[in-house]
């Protein structure tokens, strides 16, 4: 709380007058973070579409606050925000005809998706990989040599649609 006040050019003090605790004020950055990309509650259009547009609305807002996923993910108070897609795909499943088991195992995989895809984009590892695999280790994985300077596609956003795309056809002929 301290780094934060003083990033802001305010005593501890004065930030300790808008927000209660790191907890809450955790809350509220998660908030406006969802609040930013405002969830579209619908039961219009087919079942696949609203599924693929929350999903996509959930990739795009890790991808703006790649931070938040670090708070998200390791805190262990729940945040309101995080259910509103969920919520959403949720209710498109079953409205599809999923049994409630497969509806929350397709929503675990289409989440895990959406939030693990943001994170690899966001991993400077991933991003050094090519370059890596080019000049230090080429002898051992040819494949990944051959392809190093095309590398990045693999986690641009026409992947993402690709992979989101595979998985909704492959829900569509579970059905």
């Amino acid at each position: 709380m301290r780094q934060l006040a003083d990033e802001m050019g305010m005593g501890v003090m004065t930030l300790y007058g808008y927000v209660r605790d790191k907890q809450e004020l955790y809350e509220a950055v998660t908030a406006l973070a969802f609040e930013e990309i405002p969830a579209r509650p619908t039961t219009n259009g087919p079942w696949h579409e609203r599924v693929g547009d929350a999903v996509r609305e959930l990739h795009a807002i890790c991808q703006h606050h790649p931070n938040l996923l670090t708070i998200a993910l390791t805190d262990d108070k729940l945040k309101p925000g995080l259910f509103q897609r969920r919520e959403l795909i949720l209710t498109a499943l079953r409205d599809a005809g999923f049994s409630s088991e497969n509806a929350l195992h397709v929503l675990g995989v289409l989440t895990s998706y959406a939030i693990g895809f943001a994170v690899a984009q966001e991993s400077p590892a991933l991003r050094q990989l090519p370059l890596e695999i080019r000049h230090k280790r080429a002898e051992g994985f040819p494949g990944l040599s051959a392809d190093a300077a095309n590398y990045a596609a693999h986690l641009d956003p026409a992947a993402f649609e690709y992979g989101l795309s595979l998985i909704i056809r492959g829900l569509r002929a579970d059905l």
